[in-house]
């Protein structure tokens, strides 16, 4: 459960507590209906249902081969492949983590189809005559290139002689000319630029993925009516997107400042599909979710004393068991194993509490008024040291040892995520 309080307590008087408000709706990426409070106080309902990746367009088409057909005129190009194979080479490896997981057959699918969509190229012969091999293989590559946002899926023709798969053609489903797709690559690199530019943290990754997380959660509002939504063009060119969007923009921005960071697929508990990050630091893995930590709950406050955060940080470098609350991951994939705290955004903050620690709380409230914040949000490792928080700082007043002289404090209660936030 989940509430929100105005509290006047007095250190000398019964606590007294207010129920302002009960609606703290999470939008969740998927989830039928949410409601959204504007700066107005005006509250409308918004439909998210349809609002991440559709499936790839994939076309079959099926022609008879003549007797005297030439089946080399459709190669790919040698020059092509080679570029291909010269540029998957060159990056680190498990920067492309999809195409780490096939075979090496596979891997060679991969990268013709690399090359085909890289290049525009349509009705290029491919070296497997498996449509299920080829559309595994198509979508590794579009998990592992957010750069590759001017296609829906691809098309593809089966020649025949008789019952006979003689060859196997592929063509992207290109949304624009090949002109066209590269003059949004020189926005798509001058937005990627930008953003690194602006970076003047620690060369530490953690630094690196909360810096991306917030820019593009400050620089980006959900909108799933946007254009190019499952692409990163929404995110360049209207700063507007969907999950997909969010996604692979970090992906892209991330890769880019050496940090592995890869797609995750899965859908929101009870909803529908859903696509969000995995990264690497210091050695260990995390989910990171920039659609949550954008829109993941808004607050409808008629008193209007509370703000919902800009951020949510629920979701900055999280477990498998703290992911899988809300989120289930998609079969079908191996995905590296999350279960470090080490680098979990409260950890790393200073905002985690494994028992009751007035330094660590005092440390809180006081970072938080040297860096002008007006919330001070303590998460406990469980529901036990929750309870015991709670205790100290709400019933047993002690909340004003930490307040520098307020007599009153507001506070947000978000007892199922063992949190509870401070407005200061």
């Amino acid at each position: 459960m989940i509430k929100i309080f105005d509290l006047s307590i007095n250190k000398y008087r019964t606590i007294c507590a207010a129920l302002i408000i009960a609606l703290i709706c999470p939008i969740l990426s998927g989830c039928a209906d949410a409601l959204s409070f504007d700066k107005s106080g005006e509250t409308s309902r918004i439909s998210l249902d349809e609002n991440v990746a559709s499936d790839m367009i994939v076309v079959e088409k099926v022609e008879e081969l003549d007797l005297d057909s030439d089946d080399t005129k459709d190669n790919l190009p040698d020059k092509d492949l080679s570029k291909a194979s010269e540029e998957l080479v060159k990056s680190d490896g498990l920067k492309y983590y999809h195409y780490d997981l096939l075979s090496d057959e596979d891997k060679v699918l991969y990268t013709e189809i690399y090359s085909i969509i890289s290049n525009l190229s349509k009705d290029t012969k491919v070296s497997s005559k498996d449509p299920d091999k080829i559309e595994k293989a198509f979508s590794y590559v579009m998990l592992d290139h957010p750069e590759l946002f001017y296609l829906t899926g691809y098309s593809f023709t089966k020649y025949m002689r008789g019952n006979r798969i003689e060859k196997i053609t592929l063509s992207g489903n290109y949304t624009m000319t090949k002109n066209e797709a590269d003059s949004k690559k020189l926005l798509v690199d001058s937005y990627v630029d930008k953003c690194i530019e602006g970076y003047d943290g620690y060369v530490d990754d953690y630094e690196k993925v909360k810096y991306v997380y917030e820019y593009l959660i400050k620089n980006t509002e959900y909108d799933m009516s946007v254009a190019n939504n499952q692409n990163v063009l929404s995110v360049v060119v209207d700063n507007r997107t969907v999950c997909q969007g969010y996604a692979k923009a970090m992906q892209l921005i991330l890769n880019r400042m050496g940090v592995f960071c890869i797609l995750c697929e899965g859908v929101v508990k009870g909803t529908e599909s859903h696509v969000w990050n995995i990264v690497r630091i210091n050695d260990k893995y995390y989910h990171v979710d920039a659609t949550w930590g954008d829109a993941s709950y808004m607050i409808e406050d008629t008193s209007g004393q509370f703000e919902a955060p800009d951020i949510n940080y629920d979701y900055l470098c999280v477990t498998d068991e703290e992911i899988t609350k809300t989120h289930v991951i998609k079969d079908g994939i191996t995905y590296p194993v999350c279960s470090s705290m080490d680098d979990n955004y409260y950890v790393r903050e200073g905002l985690y509490l494994t028992e009751i620690n007035s330094d660590v709380i005092m440390n809180a409230f006081n970072n938080a008024r040297e860096n002008n914040e007006r919330i001070v949000t303590l998460k406990c490792e469980n529901a036990n040291v929750y309870t015991a928080l709670y205790k100290h700082l709400i019933e047993n007043q002690n909340i004003f040892d930490y307040l520098n002289g307020a007599d009153n404090v507001n506070y947000v209660e978000f007892k199922d995520e063992c949190r509870i936030s401070f407005y200061i």
